[in-house]
């Protein structure tokens, strides 16, 4: 199987949408300003392993104390 510059420009597309909706879902939770952090992530995507170590970083980072997280689990 051979790939073309089409498939691969498909791919690429597909892994900037997977990718910044990933790092999005995770600066929700894990930082106080989840539109900037989102954006950088945007751009870090164009480079695959630096938004993979982006989404560890914050997959590891502590949750932050709001009244949400308070309410859901009961604390």
């Amino acid at each position: 199987m051979s790939i073309n510059a089409t498939l691969l420009g498909q791919l690429f597309i597909v892994w900037l949408v997977i990718s910044t909706i990933i790092i999005a879902i995770l600066a929700k939770r894990k930082t106080k300003t989840p539109i900037m952090v989102t954006l950088i992530g945007f751009i870090a995507s164009f480079i695959p392993f630096v938004s993979i170590g982006m989404m560890i970083m914050l997959a590891l980072k502590n949750d932050i104390n709001t009244t949400e997280n308070k309410i859901a689990t009961g604390v």
